[in-house]
């Protein structure tokens, strides 16, 4: 009797290591990088590691060349508040794993009339909103929290026509990051995303020891710079 327990409890053991070594570890990449959340909150890390990541995406998608990050803001922003925004064709592999660990974070969340969203009633919320250095954007905010009022699309707006206040604004970029990308992003599949691991050629000139270049298609879905003017 004595034996039979203790080979159970081997197994049960054995069996939870099993389940522990199938869930993949996420390797930070960013924490040489200034803390961009600095809040009383669980996850801080998790966070900063995500807007981190985040911003690298759309600054390489949307400006691969320069990697400008007001015109990564403005591009991202504005697909976002015309409905444009693809989030498969933006996203790293490195942000997919993150989103689906942030989607674990059950009191970051919340879901109206199917909608994903920050939970605007959430400790980070506060803290973030609270921050926002924007004297006029943070009233604004305010307002719609204190009214029940904020929908991702009304607090877009006054987001996109100050988009340049997202460079320096810790609080802005964190708020963006979450509620716009990483609230979609985590319901997206490895499979759908756009980018690739280019296939090493076989020559002569070939240096096995470089890692694969990253590759993107082309931004489908860049905004015309003169969209929305009227031209007439």
């Amino acid at each position: 009797m004595k034996i039979t327990f203790i080979k159970s409890v081997v197994l049960l053991i054995l069996f939870s290591l099993s389940g522990c070594q199938k869930e993949e570890r996420i390797v930070y990449k960013y924490t040489e990088q200034p803390d961009l959340i600095i809040c009383d909150v669980k996850n801080e890390d998790l966070y900063n590691e995500a807007i981190h990541s985040f911003e690298n995406d759309i600054f390489a998608f949307y400006d691969a060349i320069d990697q400008s990050p007001l015109k990564g803001y403005t591009q991202f922003t504005a697909l976002a508040l015309n409905g444009r925004l693809k989030v498969e064709d933006i996203a790293s592999e490195h942000s997919l794993k993150l989103a689906k660990a942030l989607k674990n974070d059950n009191q970051l969340w919340q879901t109206t009339a199917g909608i994903r969203t920050l939970n605007y009633s959430s400790l980070l919320m506060d803290c973030l909103v609270n921050k926002i250095k924007n004297d006029d954007l943070k009233t604004t905010f305010n307002a719609l929290l204190s009214t029940n009022s904020m929908r991702r699309n009304t607090i877009l707006t006054p987001i996109r026509n100050n988009a340049r206040q997202l460079l320096t604004d810790k609080s802005l970029k964190a708020f963006v990051a979450f509620e716009y990308y990483y609230a979609v992003l985590m319901d997206k599949k490895s499979a759908q995303l756009t980018i690739k691991v280019a296939p090493i050629k076989v020559n002569t000139a070939v240096d096995f020891n470089k890692t694969p270049r990253l590759e993107r298609t082309p931004a489908r879905n860049k905004i015309d710079n003169h969209e929305g003017h009227n031209h007439d």
